[in-house]
C-alpha cells in the first residue's frame, strides 16, 4: 500500500490512537510522541501491509511496539525519569571532560563490527542517530535496536572483565592503576 494513502486512512483515527497511547505511557505529550513515531514507522513499512482492509490492526501492532520502545527508553534514560536523576549527572562540564574507560574502548574493538560501529558514531562521536541510520542505510528504528544491543553487549563485557556493575565506575576508571581489569583479561585469554 502507498505510504501516503495508508497514513491518510489512519489519520482519521489518530485521536483514538493517542487515547490508547495515553493510557499506556502516562502523559499527553509522550502519547503524541509515541503515536507520531508509530506513524513514521508505518509509513516506512507501508509496503509490508498485505491487506489494506486490515490497516488498523496492522497499525495497532506497530503502535504497541512503539509503546514498548518508549518504556524501554525511559528505563534506560535517567533524565526521562524524575526519580532516577542523580545530582552528579547535573555536573555536565566535569562529566563531559572525562575520557572513556580504556577497558571499554578495548572491549569495544571485540564487539561485532556492526555493534562497534553504531557505538562509535552515536556514543563516542556524538552523531545524531537519524544521520547515522541514513549513512548506514538502515531505518532509525533498526539503528536504535542495534544500538541497544550493542550497549548491552558492551556493558556485559565490561561487567565480566572489570567486575563493575555501574557505568559510573567507568567514568572514573582506575583499572590500569589498580589492575582490576588487566589481571582478569590476561587470565581469561
Amino acid at each position: 500500500m502507498d505510504a501516503r494513502a495508508l497514513i491518510g486512512a489512519l489519520t482519521g483515527e489518530r485521536e483514538r490512537f493517542v487515547r490508547l497511547a495515553r493510557l499506556r505511557v502516562g502523559t499527553p505529550a509522550d502519547a503524541e510522541d509515541v503515536v507520531q513515531r508509530a506513524f513514521v514507522r508505518a509509513a516506512e513499512q507501508a509496503g509490508s501491509l498485505e491487506d489494506p482492509a486490515r490497516a488498523r490492526a496492522w497499525f495497532y501492532r506497530i503502535l504497541r511496539h512503539a509503546i514498548a520502545d518508549h518504556h524501554r527508553a525511559r528505563r534506560h534514560d535517567p533524565v526521562g525519569r524524575a526519580d532516577a536523576i542523580d545530582p552528579a549527572d547535573l555536573e555536565a562540564p566535569a562529566a563531559a571532560s572525562r575520557t572513556p574507560c580504556g577497558c571499554s574502548l578495548r572491549l569495544l574493538a571485540e564487539l561485532r563490527p556492526a555493534y562497534a560501529e553504531v557505538i562509535r558514531h552515536v556514543d563516542l562521536d556524538g552523531e545524531e542517530p537519524e544521520a547515522v541510520a541514513r549513512a548506514l542505510g538502515i531505518t532509525t528504528g533498526n539503528l536504535h535496536v542495534r544500538l541497544h544491543r550493542a550497549r548491552t553487549s558492551l556493558r556485559d563485557d565490561v561487567m565480566h572483565y572489570c567486575g563493575v556493575a555501574s557505568h559510573r565506575s567507568c567514568l572514573d576508571c582506575a583499572c590500569d592503576e589498580h589492575h582490576r581489569c588487566g589481571h582478569r583479561m590476561a587470565s581469561a585469554g
